[in-house]
């Protein structure tokens, strides 16, 4: 719709609503930001296209937001989009309340308003508001979502709708997952994130899956691309891996430790400087950063750092957003579990 809305002449607004959000709205403005640049009429402008951080945590903000807002309404119309609109931890508490009453006062302020809004959790949208499920798990293969499948959080079906069936064919199963334990001999810290030896093996993985490597004559499973000079460029870049940890990561962790000692380019996201950086796999490098803070984004490999009690989080009421479904759920290629 986006892309329409452009091509009508109208300014578009992607909004974040949190902090989970700002990742996958920096992905999707810098999309269409692209698109608008390559694809559209000369007439469409890059001016009509805005990314907002907005807050919503508090009935100030909520107001400060709402009237922000609709001082950009031109006649009275206005186009958003909001992805990654709330998580499940907001339902039924003043956080999740306050995105609807935003919702609420920006149409009620700007009758002619376009909103769409994307969210995984079913139980997000405001009463009254047409609603469409999206089940058909056509990003990841088989192997990635049988995984995804297993996490209580879709498995129950309460919070997250469950896959239905992919509709086309599929042309292979995909790499297994690769699953790897924080146990035994050389191992230390609480979980995998503080382990040496744990980046030490994760980087072993990904130097058998030939990343960053540049051959005529060998190929991976997973992309190889000629290049239009006649050469290729590497099947697996170190910009399509992603480490993903339950909480916030430093470079003296011992996982980025560990891998840096093989030799891997990687770099700890730490702000929102960072944050465009890793929505847009500009560097090529192996970020590593918390699966909670850039939901939404798709690599061909992702890595989960698992925490101990994760099956516990799924299983509960609470923080649910620390369980494996976000981290694991846009892997598109090889998924790699450390537990």
């Amino acid at each position: 719709m986006a892309i329409q809305w452009l091509r009508c002449g109208h300014h578009v607004y992607v909004v974040s609503t949190w902090s989970g959000s700002r990742a996958a709205c920096i992905m999707l403005y810098h999309l269409l930001l692209q698109t608008v640049k390559k694809q559209l009429a000369p007439e469409v402008l890059v001016s009509q296209l805005h990314l907002l951080h907005v807050d919503l945590n508090g009935d100030k903000n909520v107001e400060k937001a709402v009237n922000d807002l609709s001082q950009a309404a031109s006649g009275g119309s206005l186009y958003v989009l909001i992805d990654e609109m709330g998580h499940i931890s907001y339902m039924d508490t003043p956080k999740m309340k306050h995105i609807k009453t935003f919702c609420e006062k920006l149409l009620a302020q700007v009758p002619r308003l376009h909103l769409w809004a994307a969210s995984c959790y079913s139980k997000n949208c405001p009463p009254s508001w047409q609603v469409e499920y999206l089940t058909r798990p056509l990003r990841s293969p088989p192997a990635v979502v049988r995984e995804v499948e297993k996490d209580t959080i879709i498995s129950k079906g309460v919070s997250i709708k469950k896959y239905s069936e992919r509709g086309v064919p599929d042309h292979t199963d995909g790499p297994p997952v690769t699953r790897m334990y924080h146990e035994g001999q050389g191992h230390s810290g609480d979980w995998p994130g503080a382990c040496i030896t744990c980046g030490r093996e994760v980087a072993n993985v990904l130097h058998s899956l030939r990343v960053g490597v540049t051959e005529n004559n060998e190929l991976t499973t997973l992309n190889t691309v000629t290049s239009t000079t006649g050469g290729t460029t590497p099947c697996l870049q170190w910009r399509d891996v992603l480490v993903l940890d339950w909480c916030d990561v430093s470079d003296q962790s011992g996982v980025v430790k560990g891998l840096q000692e093989a030799g891997i380019p990687v770099q700890v996201m730490k702000d929102d400087e960072d944050m465009e950086d890793v929505a847009t796999a500009r560097s090529d490098v192996v970020w590593v950063a918390c699966g909670d803070r850039v939901r939404g984004l798709e690599r061909k490999v992702v890595v989960y750092l698992k925490y101990p009690n994760d099956d516990y989080f799924s299983r509960s009421n609470v923080n649910h957003t620390l369980g494996s479904f976000h981290s694991i759920s846009r892997c598109t290629s090889q998924l790699v579990t450390v537990e």
